[in-house]
């Protein structure tokens, strides 16, 4: 039975380290972020060592004692205590099902903050069954007695690794296929297809000094077995295998003087880590965030305040450094900029006088799509098989915010094609336009930034709470990941937004600033856990399926009481991961900007960790450059150029037919070589351009730079 209040726990409890091809050394990698917020505005960073390769993200692991209530007090002192940091992981994407939607779709939710009931009620977006990834490898036992699983070893499970102070680094070496149910400690699989198994490394952990474990993302290795097996989907591919992995983070901690041990392998004190592919503009944050979608899973009641809506507002805004379609009119941005122009931006935060911050409010809440999903006739973003012109852009309405395609993708004229806030946030959105709203009296901002900042002061102030900071820690990695939509999305998916998938999931602070001055909410602070299976239950759910394929009604009944399917919601090594395209890259590629029949706005998919439109770094030396124009600065900075182009990928995208199998196939080799975006500082001043620009930089930039 897990220990409802531990005396200790990792933090952060979900860590996310990032692929890179730099080497996995603290001095050469980015560390996942600690407190929220906190480097949007960094100028002097390097996402690229010095020789133009990309950095890896490393997440870092700390140990905190906690009260008898469970909530973290202070980081445990390392040297009252002999720590050893136990790693599992593993990768299950060729073992699992094939991604064709989110299969929660045709599952009747009521009452849900994360998803509208009105998916499964209208039957907007049915989920469609998927079937198993690498169909020809089966198990033989399903058919002869004693059948070998030849299915099992297509999950990469190198098992656990250890560090402590004597041994303090180790890689995590894979295989695939794997061999670990050989004889002869060769892939029974491999055998069959006569092939050789291949190395296939998930990561590096490292002890520090400080007794805290740094666990590094591998080295963005994806490839067939066969190498005429060439990557043509975007999201499943036979044969194909990638050094993407997840799994659990424990630790044995010994008290020195009493001998006393205590085992932080439990649910509730344990933490869980996942690789992703690379956040390529890690300063840009995504729209809704795993935060939110996490917060809104637990189904609480919050506060109406402006901190609930306005980071939602500032990440919309902030996306014009990577999307066309939030840079040009119409925009989210155009609106802001326009209340600014006309001294109306204080309405965002202030109620008086009442007709002409209504007015405000209320513009900026219609803009918005409703995730109810009334019936609309908005654009509809057409089939990848459907190209004809006849079939885009048939809808009469203006295109709501966001401009970004949501989870009914597959379905051509569902108004769930278009990705719409969580209802939690919508809600809370409601709240602000009737006036229903907390904020600070001494408010006097008179842009985005301006505001953003407080804010990001006031994280930075909450982390001086050492009973704050680890919650903070969870917090700042869940901003940086995405909340939706989920097709399948960037680095976790839709199992995410549900409550079962957590064996806690609470508020723990209301407010991350509560004092004289100041009542900042903002969703607060919660204690978040992944419903980890035991070891007794992992070694019986470890493989589990639900046969040949999927279906929408598989997740329904698992989440009936005592469900036999129950298992679908304990987590084990590989299970965060394994709905996600294989390889990676071919889905990070392909969701760039999506046409329809308007010239504007241009809609994309994920455009916060996978730029769409940029601002390359040959640009940022023009501006730069005294001789040249303020008039013709002002173009040079308009002049956006498509992210993928950094890396001559070619044309790809969703809809693209020509060059889109060229782009998948590349973008397996080309993907170190793209554009991070990147805060930079222009000293000059010139009107119409910010002072804070963000820049793509990539390698070949660098490698100039350090000639």
């Amino acid at each position: 039975m897990a220990n409802s209040n531990p005396k200790f726990r990792i933090y952060p409890s979900i860590g996310i380290a990032r692929l890179g091809n730099g080497p996995a050394r603290k001095e050469d990698v980015i560390f996942s972020p600690e407190i929220p917020w906190a480097n949007l505005y960094e100028t002097e960073q390097n996402y690229l060592t010095a020789d133009g390769r990309l950095k890896k993200q490393a997440q870092r692991f700390y140990i905190y004692e906690c009260d008898e209530r469970g909530n973290p007090t202070q980081q445990i002192n390392t040297s009252e205590y002999e720590i050893e940091w136990f790693v599992e992981v593993a990768n299950k994407k060729p073992f699992w099902y094939d991604f064709n939607n989110s299969l929660d779709l045709s599952v009747m939710i009521e009452d849900h903050q994360n998803l509208s009931p009105n998916f499964a009620k209208d039957k907007l977006a049915p989920g469609i069954s998927a079937e198993y990834r690498n169909p020809n490898v089966l198990d033989q036992g399903l058919r002869v007695p004693d059948g070998y699983n030849y299915r099992r070893d297509l999950v990469n499970h190198p098992g656990t690794v250890r560090v402590h102070e004597g041994e303090k680094r180790t890689e995590i070496r894979g295989q695939f296929p794997s061999s670990r149910f050989s004889k002869d400690g060769v892939s029974m699989l491999a055998k069959l297809m006569n092939v050789e198994a291949k190395d296939v490394n998930l990561g590096t952990v490292e002890y520090d000094d400080d007794g805290t474990m740094i666990f590094y993302g591998a080295d963005g290795i994806s490839a067939a077995l066969n190498p005429s097996d060439l990557n043509t989907d975007f999201a499943d591919n036979s044969n194909w295998y990638d050094d993407i992995c997840d799994g659990r983070v424990t630790a044995t901690i010994r008290k020195k003087d009493t001998k006393e041990v205590f085992r932080l392998d439990d649910a509730q004190s344990a933490a869980w880590v996942a690789s992703a592919p690379p956040d390529y503009a890690p300063q840009i944050q995504p729209l809704s965030t795993m935060f939110d979608l996490i917060t809104g899973a637990a189904n609480e009641y919050h506060q109406p305040e402006l901190a609930t809506v306005f980071p939602m507002m500032y990440r919309l805004y902030r996306m014009q450094w990577v999307n066309l379609g939030d840079f040009l009119a119409p925009s989210f941005k155009e609106t802001i900029d326009e209340l600014i122009a006309k001294d109306q931006f204080k309405y965002l935060y202030q109620k008086e006088p009442k007709a002409e911050a209504d007015a405000v409010r209320e513009r900026i809440f219609n803009m918005f799509r409703n995730p109810a999903y009334n019936m609309s006739n908005e654009p509809i973003i057409p089939s990848k098989n459907k190209t004809d012109l006849v079939n885009r852009g048939s809808g009469t309405e203006e295109l709501k915010l966001p401009y970004y395609p949501g989870d009914a993708i597959d379905y051509p004229g569902s108004p769930a094609q278009w990705f719409a806030i969580p209802p939690m946030i919508y809600e809370q959105l409601r709240q602000w336009r009737d006036g229903n709203f907390y904020t600070p009296e001494s408010f006097h901002f008179k842009n985005m930034d301006e505001m953003g900042k407080f804010y990001q002061e006031k994280f930075i102030e909450s982390a001086s709470d050492q009973s704050r900071k680890p919650l903070l820690m969870t917090r700042a990695v869940l901003e940086t990941l995405y909340g939706g939509g989920f097709h399948p999305g960037v680095e976790l998916t839709w199992p995410m937004r549900h409550n079962q998938l957590y064996a806690e999931n609470k508020e723990t602070h209301k407010l991350i600033i509560d004092n004289a001055d100041y009542r900042i909410g903002a969703y607060g602070l919660r204690e978040v856990r992944l419903n980890a299976a035991s070891e007794e239950e992992q070694s019986q759910i470890f493989y589990n399926n639900f046969g040949f394929s999927m279906t929408s009604d598989d997740v329904r009944n698992s989440m009936l009481p005592g469900s036999k399917d129950s298992w679908f919601w304990k987590v084990t090594p590989g299970d965060m991961t394994k709905w996600m395209g294989i390889p990676w890259q071919s889905d990070a590629g392909s969701c760039q900007a999506v046409y329809v029949e308007e010239q504007y706005p241009v809609p994309s998919w994920w455009a916060a960790n996978l730029p769409v439109f940029v601002l390359p770094a040959a640009s940022f030396e023009k501006l730069k450059d005294p001789s040249i124009l303020p008039d013709t600065k002002r173009n040079i900075y308009a002049n956006r150029l498509a992210w993928l182009h950094t890396a001559d990928t070619g044309f790809i995208g969703y809809h693209a037919e020509g060059g889109y199998m060229n782009g998948l196939i590349n973008m397996v080799y080309q993907w170190k070589d793209i554009g991070v975006v990147t805060g930079r500082w222009l000293e000059e001043d010139i009107d119409g351009i910010p002072k804070l620009v963000y820049v793509a930089y990539d390698s070949k930039d660098v490698r100039k730079e350090n000639l």
